[in-house]
């Protein structure tokens, strides 16, 4: 994982049980809208899942992914 990736997903990581980051906070920082942000966060967690997060956050990190990829169609 590069360096890019682990922000993004320290970033959701932070903001998950929050519904996700918000979209201008996700382009003022990596300056992608919601579909490409939230595709390769949901990458990076398919391939190297976060250790510090349990099962069940794990699954509730990626319902909100899924749900903002579905939000951002």
């Amino acid at each position: 994982m590069d360096n890019k990736q682990q922000q993004m997903l320290d970033f959701e990581t932070n903001w998950y049980s929050l519904g996700g980051g918000s979209s201008k906070a996700i382009v003022e920082q990596f300056g992608l809208n919601d579909r490409d942000f939230f595709s390769q966060v949901n990458r990076i967690v398919e391939d190297e899942p976060p250790a510090t997060l349990t099962k069940s956050e794990l699954t509730r990190m990626q319902s909100v992914i899924r749900r903002r990829l579905w939000m951002a169609r």
